[in-house]
C-alpha cells in the first residue's frame, strides 16, 4: 500500500468513525455521563466489531473477483456515491436526543457492548462492500496486503472514535447549547460528501 492509499484508507475510516451512527452516538452519551473509561472500552468493542465485518469482506472478495474486476469502475463509482449517501444523511440529521447512561458496567461488558452495537449494524460491511476494491486488487488478496488494510482502518477508527470521547469530556459545556448538534452534523456530512466525490473521481 502506497503512501496516497493509506491517507485515503485512513481518512475515509476516520470520517466514517466520527459520521453519527448507533456507535458515535453511544460513545458520546457514554463520555457525557461516565466519561472517559468507560466510552473507551465501549470504543475498543466498536472498532472490534468493524474489524470483524472488514475482515470478512476482505477474505471473501478473492472468491467473486472475477465478477466484479469488469465492474471495477463502477463499483469506485457506487462507493462515491454511497459515501455522498452518508454526507446528506449526516447534513440532514435531526438534532439528537442523548440517553444518558446511568448504571455503571464493568470495562469488560462496556467492551462488550460496543462489540455488539457494531456486530448488529448492518451498514458496516455494506460501507467495506463498496470501499475496499478501491484498495484491493481483487484477483491477488495477500495475507500482508489484508494486514496493512486493517492496520490502517484500526488506526483510523481508534483516533476518530477516541477524538470524540475526549472532546465530549472536556467540553461538555458546549453541547448543550442549542443547535450545536445540528452543526456537527452539517460538518460531518460536508467531509462525508467531499470524500465521495474524491473516491468517485480519482
Amino acid at each position: 500500500m502506497d503512501v496516497s492509499q493509506f491517507l485515503s484508507l485512513f481518512l475515509i475510516a476516520f470520517v466514517f468513525v466520527i459520521t453519527p451512527g448507533p456507535g458515535t452516538l453511544a460513545v458520546f452519551a457514554k463520555s457525557l455521563s461516565q466519561g472517559f473509561i468507560p466510552a473507551f472500552y465501549l470504543s475498543l468493542g466498536l472498532v472490534l466489531g468493524d474489524l470483524i465485518y472488514l475482515s470478512i469482506v476482505i477474505f471473501s472478495l478473492d472468491l467473486f473477483s472475477e465478477a466484479i474486476m469488469p465492474i471495477m469502475g463502477y463499483i469506485k463509482i457506487f462507493g462515491g456515491l454511497y459515501l455522498v449517501y452518508l454526507g446528506i444523511n449526516a447534513w440532514n440529521a435531526h438534532k439528537v436526543k442523548l440517553g444518558f447512561y446511568t448504571s455503571h458496567k464493568t470495562n469488560a461488558k462496556e467492551f462488550l457492548t460496543g462489540l455488539l452495537i457494531a456486530s448488529t449494524n448492518p451498514k458496516v460491511i455494506i460501507f467495506y462492500i463498496a470501499v475496499l476494491p478501491t484498495f484491493i486488487n481483487l484477483s491477488q488478496v495477500t495475507f500482508t496486503h489484508a494486514l496493512e488494510i486493517l492496520s490502517t482502518v484500526s488506526v483510523g477508527l481508534i483516533l476518530g472514535i477516541s477524538l470524540i470521547n475526549i472532546a465530549v469530556v472536556r467540553i461538555k459545556q458546549w453541547f448543550t447549547k442549542p443547535g450545536m448538534e445540528v452543526r456537527i452534523n452539517q460538518i460531518t456530512g460536508i467531509v462525508m460528501i467531499v470524500a465521495g466525490i474524491l473516491l468517485g473521481l480519482l
